[in-house]
């Protein structure tokens, strides 16, 4: 009898288990569509995760089982929404091949000197000298056919012809191979502009000239035409910052504001209002539609005839199509066009309902045209932005709209500064994770600047844009960009001021990817679901971010071709060897936010000609500079980190890390520890992939190549 009890009491428990389980399912049945984009995203991030190319036919063969799957199982609840989380996933991995498939294209894997490089001009963005276009390039003099690239991206003299796109172009440049990651894991600048189809970078020696039979080809060509002719429009009554940020509000170009401008945006925690997103489009969408419904109004056969409302509403629509085209379509832009679209398409048929559904179409609509978005910085903080923001005003949004927007003149105006610091606190809680996972630091007093900056766009800066953009048809854009400046000059002012504030950034170790990933699915645990088990996600947030203390800097970093070095002093900072390019110094200090400081100020032991004992955590590794630094005592150190072939006389014994194995295996890290040397290079954790270089030497290329 006992055991009957005790077997009752586990099958009673089971059963309560069980109904507890469909209880929370019924009640978050509205919500479990908002997990369908979640599904569809893991798919694309899943192709981006794995170290092997798959077979091209993978994704859409997995997506029909899939879809089989969810036929045979349409009448069981839990079997259905598995197969269609499954079918999602499958969807996601699918769109990310095919978008490899279409917008893939070689990479160039070695330097090219002078040569001579001609073609059709796809995009030009402005800077402060020259400019930089993306050219759809002619054959390279001096490369296979499977080698050439499709676009390179070109920064050309201030001597050079004006170009627009569709224009030829001809010049003689010098083109290097898309910078690689500078760090294991660092930013992936190869495989970002290989989706964008460029497959080389470089710089014009002397002028570029423009030459005879380019024309806009298509409508895409006439558009970017006539986002590059507005550019230039803008920065000839807006020179230099002022007008690289009104581009950028307008058109969505950035290349004229000057680098020190841009890092103020970034550690005073504004970059935002630099990228065409939900405030721009919400902020542009409610002055038109307040705008034509009120000149509407004045006008009673209309108003008494016509709904107004709804005539305003398509009338914005057309205007935020207008913008998401002129200002280049960015992720956060499509994003916000989707989520603004879809309110003003309620207004217009008088179904009006806000709620995280406008939240996962815009981002299923978003990785259904651009799955390579996944894994990019743009799409993980405009979603983790606007998904911590909607989650909140769902919950509180009553409550909050009760403190801030009641009362008299002074408590509604102290109301709407508490509203724009409520807003941006969540929002960079929002985004933070990503912010460390990318840039890896936080910006402290980044509400203190909002509260003050956001305020001129909305109110001063935008719509003058809007006005700008209304008047250059006509050629009066200055009466409106003049006035737009003044806010702008304001906006650069706070972003200045609040950046140098002491204290403000406060530098973060390295966050892991697997790190990244549990913040992220805890948040969406923590945003997507209502009932009381949604605070489970702050579980996952806590344990990726605690994944932050099993990371630390390398200790040394060889890249380049072995043509950067660096080491890492006791106080954080890395001292540099000479003969390094400022790009590949910018990417180590934008991964790690630790200081550069010359090779001299290291202060190592450099007793040989060519070489230098660097010692930490009681080991110590030989650092070779120059040839002469050869041969090396195996025995007296434990490992060698050389700028130049390095042999191999000590590879069996400790490990070696030299300019041939940067070559093959792209940047090396070193870690010291007491229990040994750890060697990562970039390479081993991207895999054997499309956007990863596989040199191939001179001797190989000859074998290879067909005799005759």
């Amino acid at each position: 009898m006992a055991e009957l009890a005790v077997g009752g009491d586990r099958f009673g428990a089971a059963r309560r288990l069980r109904l507890a389980a469909a209880e929370l399912a019924a009640a978050e049945a509205e919500r479990l569509a908002l997990w369908l984009p979640v599904c569809l995203g893991a798919g694309a991030a899943l192709y981006f995760a794995l170290t092997v190319e798959p077979p091209l036919w993978l994704g859409a063969a997995a997506t029909l089982a899939a879809a089989a799957a969810l036929w045979l199982l349409r009448r069981r609840r839990v079997g259905r929404a598995a197969a269609l989380a499954l079918a999602c996933g499958a969807a996601g991995f699918a769109l990310a091949q095919e978008a490899r498939w279409e917008d893939g294209a070689p990479m160039l894997g070695r330097r090219l000197g002078a040569v001579a490089l001609s073609g059709r001009v796809v995009d030009v963005d402005t800077l402060a000298r020259g400019w930089r276009v993306v050219v759809a390039a002619d054959p390279i003099p001096g490369l296979a056919a499977d080698e050439q690239p499709k676009r390179v991206r070109i920064h050309i003299a201030a001597s050079s012809d004006l170009v627009a796109p569709g224009d030829r172009i001809a010049m003689k440049a010098r083109l290097y191979p898309v910078p690689a990651p500078i760090l294991p894991g660092g930013r992936d600048l190869e495989r970002e502009l290989y989706f964008a189809g460029i497959g080389a970078v470089g710089y014009s020696l002397g002028g570029a000239r423009r030459g005879e039979g380019g024309a806009a080809a298509g409508w895409r060509e006439w558009l970017l035409r006539l986002r590059t002719e507005m550019t230039r429009r803008i920065n000839a009554v807006l020179p230099g910052s002022t007008g690289g940020v009104a581009s950028a509000l307008i058109t969505g170009k950035r290349g004229a504001i000057a680098e020190e401008v841009k890092q103020a945006f970034r550690e005073s925690g504004l970059s935002h209002l630099l990228a065409i997103a939900g405030l721009h489009l919400g902020l542009v969408g409610g002055f038109v539609f307040f705008a034509v419904r009120g000149l509407l109004a004045l006008i009673p056969p209309l108003a008494l005839r016509w709904p107004i409302k709804s005539i305003a509403a398509g009338v914005t629509l057309a205007v935020l199509f207008c913008y998401l085209m002129i200002s280049g379509a960015a992720i956060p832009t499509e994003r916000a066009f989707v989520m603004n679209g879809v309110v003003f398409a309620a207004i217009l048929v008088r179904r009006l309902r806000l709620s995280m559904r406008i939240c996962a179409l815009a981002a299923a609509v978003v990785l259904a045209l651009d799955p390579p978005s996944i894994v990019g910085v743009s799409f993980q903080m405009s979603f983790g932005a606007v998904v911590a923001l909607v989650a909140v005003y769902e919950t509180w949004g009553g409550r909050l709209a009760a403190w801030f927007h009641r009362g008299g003149l002074a408590r509604r105006l102290a109301g709407y500064v508490g509203a724009v610091a409520v807003t941006t606190v969540v929002a960079t809680l929002g985004t933070e994770p990503f912010s460390i996972y990318h840039f890896h630091h936080i910006v402290l007093y980044s509400p203190l600047a909002n509260v003050v900056a956001v305020p001129i766009s909305a109110m001063w800066t935008l719509p003058w844009g809007v006005v700008a953009c209304l008047l250059m048809p006509f050629g009066l854009e200055r009466l409106a960009l003049v006035p737009m400046g003044w806010g702008i000059d304001a906006t650069i002012w706070v972003a200045e001021h609040v950046s140098a504030l002491p204290g403000n950034i406060w530098a973060t170790p390295r966050l892991p990817t697997a790190g990244l990933a549990a913040v992220a699915l805890g948040g969406l645990w923590l945003c997507l679901w209502q009932r009381r088990w949604r605070r489970w996600g702050l579980a996952g947030i806590a344990a990726g971010l605690a994944t932050m203390a099993l990371t630390r800097p390398p200790d040394l970093v060889l890249a380049d071709f072995g043509r950067f070095l660096a080491a890492r002093l006791p106080d954080g900072a890395y001292a540099v060897a000479p003969g390094a390019e400022a790009i590949h110094r910018s990417f180590l200090a934008a991964e790690t936010g630790a200081a550069l400081v010359e090779w001299a100020q290291g202060k190592f032991d450099c007793g040989a000609a060519g070489r230098c004992l660097y010692r930490a955590r009681g080991r110590t590794v030989a650092l070779i500079t120059d040839a002469a630094g050869l041969p090396v005592d195996c025995a007296a150190v434990d490992a060698v980190v050389a700028q130049v072939p390095a042999g191999f006389a000590c590879r069996g014994t400790i490990p070696v890390a030299d300019r041939i194995d940067t070559w093959r295996r792209g940047a090396i890290a070193v870690w010291l520890d007491p229990g040994g040397v750890s060697v990562e290079s970039a390479n081993d954790s991207r895999g054997d992939r499309p956007w990863v270089p596989h040199p191939v030497s001179r001797r190989e290329r000859a074998l290879s190549s067909p005799p005759g």
